[in-house]
């Protein structure tokens, strides 16, 4: 007896500030069986160039006619990070599921109303963390949590990534207001959830400094952040902008986890082809590209499952968890304002 086929799920962008995320994130669902993009919306061309080049995403220009749309079932949001508490509202007041990009917020304030608004409107609210859907931290996951490396004492992440500067990032991510921040709250996010995922500690103090010493772009382009966890463990996150413009690498992430009984060690950049680009609009010269599974895509279709399934399923990170990560985020900029730690929410 054949299976039944999945039920495909009519998808929405609703903002592609994020014009990187916004274009792989359409890709997965444009490659899914399980899934079509409706349309995408955003008022600035730049964002949707690609987006609309390479995958023929008809271009929206009525945000509530896209979203009212009996075909749309769920909503992309990748615009500016200040501008997801309206996104997210609008789809949640459409009754769309949502995928938003992170950070979740530019302030608690913020990030506490989407999730609100998600629970009254009966929606699913994720946030997009991509590094939960790679092997080798699925793999590191279950390793903690069959207690294979003892009680956890430390754990040390890094994020580093090129300088997103025009012309190959769009301006706003250098904009204090329309991003929240420098590297700090870009990266620091990521390595967050994932020490929060793989171990299931949470963030209780922050001691941090940043500052702007690599790129005068106007927002903190270096951060070292300390943490301390509930229970004692004590953690260490690099998430600067500090890769070279001309590294073969565009971004790194690493994560080492000690406990009492062993350690391990993990870097997504281990498997990879040479790649040259010459092309318009992104970085360019020579690249390493990872040829080893798609976090991007998995976590898409995990979205998606979870749409068709009216449940979150694992590992997909929730509206909750985006909260957490920018709470230790924010606390680091506390910390580094006032040169002492700072107690998360």
């Amino acid at each position: 007896m054949s299976a039944r086929p999945m039920r495909p799920v009519g998808v929405a962008v609703l903002g592609a500030a994020h014009t990187g995320h916004a274009w792989a994130y359409t890709r997965a669902v444009t490659a899914s069986p399980n899934a079509r993009v409706v349309g995408v919306h955003d008022p600035e061309p730049e964002h949707t160039r690609w987006i609309h080049h390479d995958f023929g995403v008809p271009l929206v220009d009525d945000v509530e006619a896209l979203l009212a749309s009996p075909e749309v079932e769920a909503v992309l949001v990748c615009s500016a990070n200040a501008d997801h508490r309206a996104h997210v509202e609008l789809a949640a007041a459409h009754g769309r599921h949502v995928l938003c990009e992170k950070p979740i917020a530019t302030t608690l304030e913020d990030a506490d109303a989407m999730v609100a608004a998600c629970h009254v409107a009966g929606v699913q609210l994720h946030v997009a963390f991509p590094a939960r859907f790679t092997p080798l931290v699925a793999r590191a996951r279950e390793t903690v949590r069959a207690g294979r490396l003892g009680e956890l004492i430390g754990l040390v992440g890094l994020n580093r990534g090129r300088p997103p500067l025009p012309p190959s990032y769009p301006a706003w991510l250098t904009d204090a207001e329309a991003a929240g921040g420098g590297a700090l709250i870009d990266h620091s996010v990521h390595v967050t959830d994932a020490m929060r995922h793989v171990s299931g500690l949470e963030v209780a103090e922050v001691s941090a400094e940043a500052g702007s010493l690599l790129w005068d772009c106007g927002v903190d382009d270096l951060a070292v952040v300390s943490l301390r966890f509930a229970g004692g463990a004590v953690g260490s996150i690099d998430p600067s902008w500090s890769v070279p413009a001309d590294h073969p690498w565009d971004y790194d992430f690493h994560l080492r986890l000690v406990g009492t009984e062993g350690a391990l060690s993990l870097t997504d950049g281990a498997e990879s082809i040479r790649v040259v680009s010459t092309r318009e609009g992104g970085p360019r010269g020579l690249r390493h590209a990872g040829f080893g599974s798609d976090p991007d895509r998995a976590m898409v279709e995990a979205f998606l499952a979870s749409v068709r399934g009216d449940a979150v399923l694992d590992p997909c990170a929730t509206g909750e968890d985006g909260v957490r990560a920018l709470e230790v985020a924010l606390a680091g900029y506390r910390s580094a304002a006032t040169g002492r730690a700072a107690a998360v929410r």
